[in-house]
């Protein structure tokens, strides 16, 4: 198996190159002269491909382990990334709406390969050789993730500022870096003792099954979050446009969000927090933030980057903290579905709530960012009454007379 500081810089290297071209694309398709279905259609796009990725990526993890399924995972990214670059290319005067509708579409292709590999690179980070605990692992995932997301936005500005067509450029970059980590995954593939896991033993406990995970109360606080922080934020590039703000503002506010995410991670990962404490903290610093952005078309500026630091606050610690009380309730033979139902769940819950806000984008402007601040609050409280407390433990055995009564009531032996 490759050493985990290797497997972080190429993760880093390439969610620095998805980023750079997230951003080109978000600042494509929210071009005001497009509808602003064009933007709802690109979320729908992810859901159609997501949701069969993600169920077929968690029965390939079961049946060919959780480095063979990343293999695949990752060649069909870079081929989806320059099916994006021919297609969005354009005359240099911005994408028409038939072509943006195209790109949106054809979009879909990463998404389904994302979730295809999602629950095998959750499953296999969390249960990495010598990790101590699975959410400092997500957490430690989350920091290059975040500042793959700090370097992507400036990459993705020069692009814009600089090349006629920043789209199939940092397409073709996302793709070389999809190649290479499918080298990487290769090479972990052919290490001795890497191969499909082992069969079920017949007395193993049955985990929770994954149908019933969809109603718990981790699952649904997950959607909540997903459809408040990912929805707000893929409106952020249209109202800062129809604010007559340039580019840059986008930019540093994307940054300032991935930069703030990386940090909350990087010290969340030192501490040892609860999960339920984390997933609290993590939607408590969403409302706020989503409350800040709301108040952007008074405050200008400082709002969309105040508010894009406590977002990025948010994200890693709600992300990795629902993450894992969903991978727990699973069970440990079967992480990866665990994983799939949450990134299942999220991908479904940006679908509708992108679908919803669009609508709404234009008339109130910022202030589509108070129904979502709701939302996270909900989750929050959610989250709180569920989970109030670790379990506490057990009182130490107290010998009792024969024929006698124990402390709580009931003769010994006698289940209560």
């Amino acid at each position: 198996m490759v050493p985990f500081p290797v497997f972080w810089c190429f993760a880093l290297l390439s969610n620095t190159a998805a980023s750079a071209q997230w951003v080109n694309i978000a600042w494509a398709l929210g071009d005001n002269r497009l509808p602003a279905a064009v933007l709802a259609v690109w979320q729908i796009s992810a859901l159609l491909g997501t949701i069969p990725g993600v169920l077929l990526g968690a029965r390939a993890a079961r049946r060919l382990g959780h480095v063979r399924t990343l293999v695949w995972s990752s060649a069909v990214e870079a081929a989806s990334c320059l099916a994006v670059a021919v297609v969005a290319w354009d005359t240099g005067d911005g994408l028409s709406t038939r072509r943006a509708l195209l790109v949106a579409v054809v979009c879909s292709v990463t998404p389904f390969a994302v979730g295809f590999g999602g629950p095998s690179w959750l499953a296999l980070v969390g249960a990495w050789p010598g990790s101590a605990s699975r959410t400092r692992q997500l957490l430690l995932d989350s920091i290059q993730f975040q500042l793959g997301r700090t370097a992507g936005p400036p990459v993705a500005a020069l692009l814009i500022a600089t090349v006629a067509h920043p789209v199939p450029v940092a397409a073709v970059a996302n793709s070389v870096t999809f190649l290479a980590v499918t080298v990487i995954m290769l090479a972990a593939a052919r290490t001795p003792g890497v191969g499909p896991p082992p069969p079920r033993p017949a007395d193993a406990p049955t985990a929770r099954p994954s149908w019933r995970l969809f109603g718990s109360t981790a699952v649904l606080a997950a959607a909540g979050y997903a459809l408040a922080s990912d929805t707000s934020r893929l409106y952020v590039a249209r109202l800062i446009r129809a604010a007559d703000l340039p580019a840059v503002v986008f930019s540093v506010t994307v940054s300032v969000v991935a930069l703030t995410a990386a940090g909350a991670a990087a010290v969340a990962a030192r501490r040892r927090i609860p999960d339920r404490r984390l997933a609290q903290l993590g939607l408590g610093l969403l409302a706020v933030g989503l409350l800040t952005w709301a108040t952007a078309s008074t405050l200008g500026v400082p709002a969309w980057i105040v508010g894009g630091a406590l977002v990025g606050a948010s994200l890693p610690l709600a992300h990795a903290a629902l993450t894992s009380l969903v991978m727990g309730e699973a069970g440990d033979a079967d992480q990866a579905t665990g994983a799939a139902v949450t990134m299942a769940t999220n991908t479904g819950a940006v679908a509708l709530g992108s679908t919803v806000v669009a609508p709404l984008v234009s008339p109130l402007g910022p202030l589509v960012f108070l129904p979502l601040a709701a939302l996270a609050v909900i989750a929050l409280a959610r989250v709180r009454r569920r989970y109030r407390a670790d379990a506490p433990a057990p009182p130490p055995a107290v010998p009792v007379p024969a024929g006698g009564v124990s402390a709580g009531g009931s003769p010994p032996g006698r289940p209560r």
